[in-house]
């Protein structure tokens, strides 16, 4: 079995905000944001309220606390993926609209683009996991392989021939980024 296919900016950045969306690190991160400066700003705004009568000003920092809570994972979802789309425009420049072949050995996986050739041992296949629009082929050294779908003519084939050579399927149909 042989791909033939290129790599798009948004193919990059599905990619990377899969990543990061399974992230420890990310997730830690955005949920500290969330907590932490709601609550900063409730503890500043029952200062001021005890402070001097003045609850104009805790009610303002109470409120600004509340709408921060409620409001942030819309921000975090906007800003993640604002960087992440710098980050692909910066970082994968020269690899945007690139040939890449992915050819399917027996035991192994050959991948050639336009740098480089590679030999990929089957036992190297960590996960094949799918998402709506991709596959990534993720390697025991955590790098992957993008595999957008429009490029692969039976899927079912595609899923069981990574599968033989050890990787093991992870079903993410209902991934979305948030």
């Amino acid at each position: 079995m042989t791909l033939n296919y290129q790599l798009t900016n948004s193919d990059f950045l599905e990619y990377q905000l899969y990543t990061s969306s399974k992230s420890e690190l990310h997730k830690k991160r955005r949920f500290r944001s969330r907590i932490i400066i709601p609550i900063i700003y409730l503890v500043l705004g029952i200062y001021f309220a005890n402070k001097n009568g003045g609850y104009g000003f805790g009610i303002t920092f109470a409120s600004f606390g509340i709408l921060w809570f409620a409001f942030y994972p819309l921000y975090s979802k906007w800003r993640y993926k604002n960087h992440f789309k710098k980050h692909v425009e910066e970082n994968y420049k020269n690899r945007i609209n690139k040939p890449v072949k992915i050819d399917f050995d027996e035991n192994s996986v050959n991948v050639k683009d336009f740098t480089s050739q590679s030999r990929i041992n089957g036992t190297e296949l960590k996960e094949l996991i799918e998402i709506k629009d991709h596959f990534f082929i993720k390697l025991t050294t955590d790098i992957s392989l993008i595999v957008p779908k429009h490029s692969i003519e039976n899927q079912t084939e595609f899923k069981t021939r990574v599968t033989e050579l050890g990787a093991e399927y992870v079903d993410e149909l209902n991934w979305k980024w948030k």
